[in-house]
């Protein structure tokens, strides 16, 4: 039986680490312009610039890290469910 049980972690390349700073960069963006903590307020135009960014990062790294891609958004998770209120 190996000393260790779990392997070390893998250190992503340089790329990826930057790719996913980027991502969550747009991110944070996308959730303070939802929540109104962006400059002058929600701007809807700057929402979905945000959001089509961090999306298309996300899509970015699932390819370039062979995963799946489960998408989607701050907004989604912040979002009004039927039948809640």
């Amino acid at each position: 039986m190996p000393d260790r049980l779990f392997s070390e972690p893998v250190t992503p390349p340089p790329e990826v680490a930057a790719l996913r700073r980027e991502r969550n960069r747009w991110l944070r963006r996308e959730a303070n312009l939802i929540l109104g903590r962006g400059r002058g307020g929600a701007d809807e135009a700057a929402a979905r610039e945000a959001r089509t960014a961090h999306l298309v990062l996300t899509y970015a790294l699932a390819v370039i890290e062979q995963r799946p891609a489960v998408v989607g958004s701050f907004q989604d998770l912040t979002r009004q469910r039927c039948g809640q209120g």
